[in-house]
């Protein structure tokens, strides 16, 4: 497809689904070039324990906080992920605070970068001010790629002029699960990966480096799903595929894998 009828075709899908940009280079995100910019987000702490992250909202007699990353235009109280937070909090009655994050998830272009540095702050004050709450993460679409970006050094983001705050050790740490949908930022070949996808395509907008959330997925804390033939995380894909998470079983999944994890670290 020529770069003119790419630009075409995302100017309409824009029009319907969550998406912040277009980005069409070909780079699939294992190039040698991420790599010359050092490590990973987890790697390195440029966040002090005095930086005034404000106000995170956590509940500190909570021991995890669930917290949603919605889809462009989807309402904070019944988008596809309210039920996979209500299915983890099922699992450890009065344990679990959920959290819709706030943010305009709109099809501004700003939109993905207003939430990366929402969730950074969200998190990072979530380490000063209740230490212990361990966090679990859910994104869908536009909110997949804030969640994946938030976890990233700044130079793997979408916006690589965004912000530059990156979350403290301390709140990678206490990060037990991320689980993404329809992220338009899918690298077909992350081993992160779950769901019916193409492994040789990859998401509309530009691919997420390889390195980007290494350290997670080393540890077994994200996964990622991208069912076939949805056309924000498979270039070339159909609508209906981005809406096929309502009735394909991986929100289920998605339940057992943080479920899973948290009871791993002993909650």
């Amino acid at each position: 497809m020529r770069l003119w009828e790419k630009l075409a075709v995302c100017a309409v899908v824009a029009m319907m689904l969550p998406l912040a940009a277009c980005s069409f280079g070909g780079n699939d995100g294992s190039g040698e070039s991420a790599a010359e910019n050092g490590t990973s987000n987890a790697d390195a702490d440029s966040n002090s324990t005095q930086h005034d992250w404000g106000d995170s909202g956590c509940d500190s007699s909570k021991s995890v906080r669930v917290i949603i990353v919605r889809g462009t235009g989807e309402n904070a109280d019944d988008g596809l992920l309210n039920p996979v937070a209500a299915g983890i909090a099922g699992a450890f009655p009065n344990a679990v605070q959920i959290t819709s994050l706030d943010y305009p998830a709109t099809f501004d272009l700003n939109s993905v970068n207003d939430g990366v540095t929402a969730l950074v702050a969200m998190l990072g004050g979530g380490a000063q001010q209740c230490p212990t709450q361990k966090t679990v993460l859910l994104g869908f679409s536009q909110g997949a790629a804030v969640v994946g970006d938030a976890l990233s050094a700044p130079k793997y983001r979408l916006n690589t002029a965004g912000t530059s705050d990156r979350i403290p050790s301390k709140a990678a740490d206490n990060m037990l699960a991320a689980v993404l949908y329809g992220d338009p930022r899918f690298n077909g070949k992350a081993d992160y990966n779950a769901g019916g996808f193409d492994a040789t395509k990859n998401g509309m907008l530009s691919p997420r480096d390889l390195k980007a959330l290494a350290a997670y997925a080393k540890t077994g804390r994200i996964v990622d799903y991208c069912a076939a033939n949805d056309i924000v995380c498979q270039e070339g894909g159909v609508e209906d595929g981005h809406r096929s998470y309502f009735s394909d079983g991986t929100r289920e999944q998605g339940i057992d894998f943080a479920v899973e994890r948290i009871r791993a670290a002993g909650l």
